[in-house]
């Protein structure tokens, strides 16, 4: 299912920068994303093991829920054997989607090609929503990224949890191997995370859910968000 046209957040994006970021996922390199990202980079550049990524997913995953950005659908395959009644896979990418739904065919998942950075053609709300590993890749600063969860709103209810991870560019002591692929990635604009740090990302979910916990594990800021911001907050 494609997005429907809708005007989205006040943000639009550089359109060839969205290109640029999304056109290095390819059939041929996603073959080798999961091995080259979940088994080495987490490990020895990020320094955040894939297993923390994949228990922020046993923790707060539901049985109705929408992967916003979908990758491989590694982290939702490695959950083991479970039901969804209601899986929705979402992203701009057409290979990505491809991979993951045949990866995941045991679901059912329902399809979504679309960009983050415009409205879903959904108003059916979910009770968890995963973005791992998307905002280090979108184009902007930090609370231009952070717009894109003003476009998944319309899914989301009052108890719905929004988890998630990101590599940050700045606040951070990257190794040398983090250094050489941070500059490389956001050279190529695979990466537009420089100046990505965890106080932002703080700040831009505090200013749009009641309960937020973000944690910092090597270069990988995780994140939980979830409720509504109370009308005494500052």
């Amino acid at each position: 299912m494609s997005q429907t046209a809708g005007s989205g957040t006040g943000y639009e994006p550089d359109a060839e920068a969205v290109a640029k970021g999304t056109a290095i996922y390819t059939p041929r390199t996603l073959r080798l994303y999961d091995f080259v990202v979940h088994g080495l980079s987490n490990r020895f550049a990020w320094g955040c093991p894939t297993n923390a990524l994949i228990g922020q997913y046993r923790d707060h995953i539901s049985d109705n829920h929408l992967e916003a950005g979908v990758g491989t659908g590694f982290f939702l395959d490695r959950l083991g054997e479970r039901s969804f009644r209601r899986l929705t896979l979402l992203d701009i990418n057409p290979s990505c989607l491809a991979l993951s739904a045949e990866r995941l065919r045991r679901y059912s998942p329902e399809l979504v090609e679309a960009s983050l950075f415009a409205p879903l053609p959904s108003d059916t709300p979910y009770d968890s929503i995963g973005l791992t590993y998307v905002l280090h890749c979108l184009p902007g600063a930090m609370p231009e990224k952070l717009q894109v969860i003003d476009n998944l709103r319309p899914v989301m209810h009052a108890g719905t949890v929004l988890f998630g991870a990101t590599i940050l560019g700045s606040g951070i002591a990257p190794n040398p191997a983090a250094k050489a692929l941070m500059g490389a990635y956001n050279r190529r604009g695979v990466f537009d995370n420089l100046q990505d740090d965890m106080a932002a990302l703080a700040e831009g979910l505090r200013a749009r859910f009641g309960q937020v916990s973000v944690s910092r594990r090597g270069c990988v800021a995780l994140f939980q968000a979830s409720g509504p911001v109370s009308p005494d907050a500052a």
